[in-house]
């Protein structure tokens, strides 16, 4: 049994409120589940706007600290939610979520893979997918868009990830599509979907948070039956679920003894008459 919870915190103009804002929700979450095993945060919960410049922080910076502090004093596994970084390797900076465990140790981070839109410009990709372990469960971190294709989420479950997590940035104009993708990778999948989006307005445009743990009831096994916990609606607060992974592992093995190789399916196209 994994116990898991999503912060859906207001963005707010100043970094040091935003961080206040975290430990408020943060503290009400354990009040009345003291016992949670990982947070997830969104993937935009400071404003992305310092200075009428991007807020782009140093590599392991001021909000990997926070997040690496609220981790070893809570004793929880956090998901710092997607932090924009500029690395001495790289040739632009990089969008990127950590994972600590409840020791306050860095686990490894996960770079975003599919950039959306202005990111392109101003961002390079990540390359790699990291499989994360924490207390005997496996996880993959997919920030957002990664979400939105079906190979990512795939080769996370085909290599052993017992959750999918993804920090979001979705507007008003993008929940419907949003809510579609998260069920269907879950289904496709047979695996648990844990998805934290941002609350606010970023640049004249609004979100709503609305995050979901995404699960399954168990015993529905032919159809699957998917079990949804959302979040607040423009308001800001947090969601918890605690969830028995030994099912959709079983669901999930089941569902991948009938995939078909889709080398193996002959293409044919007719001839128009």
């Amino acid at each position: 049994m994994i116990r898991l919870a999503c912060i859906q915190p207001e963005i707010l103009p100043k970094i040091d409120r935003s961080y206040s804002e975290v430990e408020k929700i943060l503290n009400s979450l354990i009040k009345h589940h003291n016992n949670c095993d990982i947070i997830c945060l969104p993937e935009r919960w400071i404003s992305p706007i310092n200075k009428k410049e991007l807020n782009i922080q140093k590599e392991r910076g001021s909000t990997y600290k926070f997040i690496k502090n609220l981790a070893k004093e809570y004793g929880i596994g956090i998901i710092s939610g997607a932090l924009w970084e500029k690395r001495k390797d790289t040739i632009k900076p990089r969008i990127t979520s950590y994972f600590f465990d409840n020791n306050g140790d860095e686990i490894y981070r996960q770079d975003k893979i599919h950039l959306y839109s202005y990111e392109k410009l101003n961002f390079e990709p990540g390359k790699e997918l990291i499989v994360f372990s924490f207390k005997k469960i496996s996880f993959t971190i997919l920030i957002c868009f990664d979400m939105a294709f079906f190979e990512t989420p795939r080769l996370a479950a085909e290599n052993g990830a017992d959750l999918l997590f993804s920090p979001t940035q979705i507007s008003v104009d993008g929940m419907s599509n949003w809510k579609t993708y998260l069920k269907t990778r879950a289904l496709e999948n047979r695996i648990p979907v844990v998805a934290c989006n941002t609350f606010g307005t970023i640049l004249k445009r609004k979100f709503t948070g609305n995050s979901k743990i995404i699960s399954f009831e168990k015993d529905f096994i032919s159809p699957s039956k998917l079990r949804v916990i959302e979040g607040p609606i423009d308001s800001s607060g947090y969601i918890y679920d605690e969830i028995d992974l030994a099912f959709p592992k079983k669901l999930r093995k089941l569902r991948f003894k009938e995939v078909i190789e889709k080398n193996a399916i002959i293409i044919r196209k007719t001839n128009k008459i």
